[in-house]
């Protein structure tokens, strides 16, 4: 900017407040020789936003100085320094020191802290905060009936202490780890990491054991390099290695890929976005291109690898016949390369006395020169094989399928990484082109966190993972311990002391309080990077004992809360929800920590946390989405936090809200209970920890005595399923109901498409018939009344290939109404008038005419009585089946279970 307001022999380019004597402006009006942008021209809009902005002033951010910000200028390069604990007037106040920073500031202002949160309060919110799990009933009779003035700490100390922290704490974390379960689009290969879960067992494990900060970034970003589990027995270490591999694969593209760990890592640990500076200079903060490109070598410069991290009797077994397996894959490997290049050779020798035969010559030709032949063309070629080397082959042919016959058990498998052999330095890509090589790229540490005027370490030893790590996750860093502290904050509070998690950099928010997190950063480091003790110090504090509840002029003088007036009101999240009502079922399983993923959303439901759930990455279930869950396409900062009326819908329809409310009432304390007045206590009990007042007794009741009202599902009238039709008959000689319903729709059986029968289903829109008249689908409705009807639809075939389908319109009392044979395009189906009787069904049948190839299809048909009062539509009542009916206490349940008390940690 400073170039631009100088100018050269002409002037400046620009004159703040006068557009007119500024040549920027007056090049782009394009009014005289003077023109830019050249061989273009901007729009009006676009000419006039620059005129307003010089007319302004020419406002140019500091941030955004031509030359990154010098590192000692910025607030989150200075080095780490625990400040004073600050002196307060309300000294009792205090119970922590971070106390006495958040009370100095309230007192500046003249504000004073919200009351103490009541007890039940208290324990329900540190419970949930620190095991995401809401407390029983008897855990709150017994703290409310302890009162030793210690009495809360020994449940902060309980709660630490149970394996549910670790499940509660590693899901915060693999959120920022970006994790899933799936690669994201990757062509047609696998896109499962089967292996995925045993990170997250690492990092459940991690917190429970309150492994050191320090050594839960070592260990995941340089595990395979730790002299401990290099030499040592325990190798599950190395499954923390998914931190880096467990990232989306964009295409399988490389250099995508190590910028995903780029940024994984320094957004994660350090808050800092490397990743701008991938193809330019960072625009905000210190960070050269160079240093990008250093960071990439590292990453450039290891591979994954595949790596046994079970307990030696199961793993070394299992690593010695992987190692025979691919010894003899090898040898296999060598003899056919050389003999098919013996082969080659022959066949290209001008001598034809030694020439190959035909039918070698045209084996060689069914493959490229640097390929391996397949088994087919191998059994071809092995007869024109030296003896020697035909007979090596054929016994490791046969010494490998012994082999593969009885393998050892398979040990768990970490997603690991390696150094390479030829780890190097690299490149800087120019503008991000991996083929357009700019200067080296030494693999060291960022400029930015190094010490100014000490030349940088160059790492050489392997790929400079290690290094890398040791740099991060030193207490001489800036970030790292404010980056950390900050995040359990928020996770805390609700909203961080920095409100930018992820981004400590000039583009961040400055913190509320930087004393307040330079306190707690010393402090944690002070402690040996205790997570623990930080839950401990933070969650005893009174800052946290808070109520949410706040005065009229406090709340207006901090509205945002950003002095910590009061605690912030928090709603359970997605994970915290869907534990809450398995818990309240009681179905929760908590007698298995880890184990591989399952799917939460489909039937039968598991009984395993949350924390379990599949996360697929490219199809994201529905669910998840609804309530905020975190993107696994990149590190999630923190989640955003919205009320759609999906929300609502989801506790009303959900079939796993109904089976947890049915659970719920069927559980032996409500159903032993003698009268609905005690069943509301025990429901309040095992849903609220406390028991309700007159009042809401009273409601209870009254809706439990009141009569029942039934309200048919417009769904219940549709059925769906296959059968034959008939022609010669007319109707439709028999009909199977399918028996799976899923994101596909209706189908046969668990998977899709059937091994047996195609692919067979029925969706909201259409569908596919099966292979033949045989198994034709038939969207089935079912007259509930007798009545005339007027049916009308659009039967569609899009498709140029195959040979159509025959779409039919079957009664069970008048026979076909209507038949129409579609090929590559649409055809109304319109019946102005029929009348059915009471249970009689009207069958949409689709078949595939002679073959099923290219027979998918479109036909939502609707139905409506003449007398406009009733009205059915094939894609609007389209859904899952209708479960049983719900009783009335499942449904009063089900009311309690979607309110806010029940939803909010308090």
């Amino acid at each position: 900017m400073a170039s631009i307001l100088k100018g050269g022999e002409s002037g400046p380019a620009v004159v703040p407040g006068d557009p007119n004597k500024s040549l920027l402006v007056i090049a782009i009006r394009q009014t005289t020789l003077l023109k830019m942008p050249q061989g273009g021209k901007l729009t009006p809009a676009e000419v006039a936003d620059v005129e307003d902005w010089v007319q302004m002033g020419a406002p140019w951010p500091e941030e955004a100085a031509d030359k990154p910000v010098a590192q000692e200028k910025f607030w989150s390069l200075q080095p780490v320094k625990k400040p004073s604990i600050p002196k307060v007037k309300s000294l009792s106040w205090v119970k922590s020191p971070l106390d006495a920073f958040v009370l100095a500031r309230l007192e500046a202002k003249k504000l004073s802290p919200s009351e103490p949160a009541d007890r039940w309060t208290l324990l329900r919110r540190v419970t949930y905060d620190l095991t995401g799990l809401p407390p029983t009933s008897a855990e709150m009779e017994a703290f409310l009936a302890d009162k030793s003035p210690n009495a809360y700490e020994k449940v902060v100390d309980r709660l630490l202490s149970s394996p549910r922290y670790g499940e509660r704490w590693a899901r915060h974390w693999l959120d920022v780890a970006r994790y899933a379960d799936t690669k994201g689009y990757v062509f047609e290969e696998d896109r499962n990491y089967p292996n995925g879960y045993t990170y997250r067992e690492w990092v459940i494990n991690a917190f429970n054991r309150d492994l050191p900060y320090d050594r839960f970034i070592e260990q995941q970003l340089a595990a395979d390099r730790l002299p401990e589990v290099q030499i040592g027995d325990d190798k599950t270490p190395l499954a923390a290695l998914g931190f880096l591999t467990l990232g989306r694969r964009f295409l399988n593209s490389q250099p995508d890929i190590i910028d995903d760990r780029i940024d994984v890592t320094m957004r994660g640990f350090e808050g800092f976005t490397v990743e701008c500076a991938r193809c330019h200079d960072h625009k905000f903060d210190p960070i050269p291109t160079q240093d990008y490109y250093s960071l990439y070598s590292v990453f450039a410069s290891s591979l994954e690898k595949l790596s046994a991290i079970s307990e030696k009797p199961i793993r070394e077994p299992w690593e010695a016949y992987t190692q025979h397996v691919a010894n003899t894959e090898g040898t296999i490997r060598d003899i056919v390369s050389s003999q098919v290049k013996r082969l080659r050779k022959l066949n290209s020798a001008p001598d034809t006395e030694n020439s190959v035969s035909a039918e070698i010559k045209k084996a060689l030709q069914s493959f490229r020169e640097e390929a391996a032949p397949d088994a087919t063309t191998l059994a071809k070629l092995t007869p024109a094989f030296e003896p020697t080397e035909r007979d090596r082959l054929s016994a490791s042919q046969a010494e490998l399928a012994n082999l593969k016959k009885s393998p050892p058990p398979t040990p768990e498998l970490a997603m690991a990484m390696a150094d390479r052999p030829d780890a190097k330095d690299g490149f800087v890509f120019l503008r991000g082109n991996p083929g357009n090589h700019g200067e080296a790229a030494p693999r060291r540490f960022l400029a930015a966190l190094s010490k100014p005027g000490v030349e940088r370490e160059h790492w050489t030893n392997g790929s400079g993972r290690l290094e890398l790590a040791k740099a991060i996750a030193s207490k001489e860093n800036p970030l790292t311990a404010r980056v950390f502290v900050n995040r359990v904050w928020q996770d805390h509070f609700g909203a961080g002391i920095v409100r930018t998690p992820s981004d400590f950099g000039h583009q961040g928010e400055r913190p509320t309080d930087p004393e307040l997190l330079d306190y707690l950063a010393s402090s944690f480091m002070e402690s040996g990077w205790s997570i623990k003790k930080l839950h401990r110090m933070i969650v005893t504090s009174a800052t946290y004992r808070q109520s949410c509840k706040a005065s009229a002029a406090t709340v207006a003088a901090d509205p945002d809360n950003r002095l910590m007036s009061r605690m912030n009101r928090r709603r359970l999240d997605l994970e915290q929800m869907r534990d809450s009502l398995t818990n309240a079922a009681g179905t929760l399983d908590l007698t298995k920590l880890g184990g591989k993923s399952v799917d939460l959303w489909a039937k039968p439901f598991t009984n395993r946390r949350a924390v379990y759930g599949f996360v697929e990455r490219q199809n994201l279930p529905g669910t998840f989405r609804t309530f905020d869950f975190a993107t696994p396409d990149s590190t999630s900062a923190r989640r955003f936090v919205t009320t759609v009326p999906q929300q609502a819908l989801f506790f009303m329809n959900s079939p796993l809200c109904v089976e947890d409310a049915q659970a719920l009432v069927n559980r032996p304390e409500v159903a032993a209970a003698k009268d609905d007045g005690q069943r509301i206590r025990r429901l309040y009990l095992l849903l609220f920890q406390r028991l309700p007042n007159a009042e809401e007794t009273a409601m209870g009741a009254s809706y439990l005595h009141s009569s029942e009202a039934t309200v048919a599902s417009p769904s219940g009238v549709w059925q769906y399923g296959y059968g034959e039709f008939e022609p010669d008959k007319g109707h439709v000689a028999f009909f199977t109901k399918f028996a799976e319903y899923g994101s596909q729709g209706y189908h046969v059986g668990k998977a899709f498409p059937d091994p047996s029968l195609g692919y067979l289903v029925l969706n909201a829109q259409g569908g596919h018939p099966g292979h033949d008249r045989k198994h034709s689908v038939v969207r089935r409705w079912v007259a509930p009344s007798a009545m005339t009807v007027r049916i009308q639809g659009v039967a569609t075939h899009p498709n140029a290939q195959g040979d159509g389908i025959g779409a039919r319109i079957v009664s069970s009392r008048l026979g076909v109404l209507g038949k129409w044979d579609v090929h590559n395009g649409s055809v109304k189906t319109v019946l102005e008038s029929v009348s059915v009787q009471k249970g009689d069904t009207i069958d949409f049948v689709v078949d595939p005419l002679t073959s099923d190839a290219y027979d998918a299809f479109a036909w939502a048909p609707s139905i409506r009585s003449i007398d406009g009062k009733q009205a059915w539509d094939a894609t609007a009542d389209f859904g899952p089946p209708p479960g049983p009916p719900i009783s009335r206490l499942a449904l009063y349940a089900q009311a309690l279970m979607m309110t806010n008390e029940f939803m909010f940690v308090d």
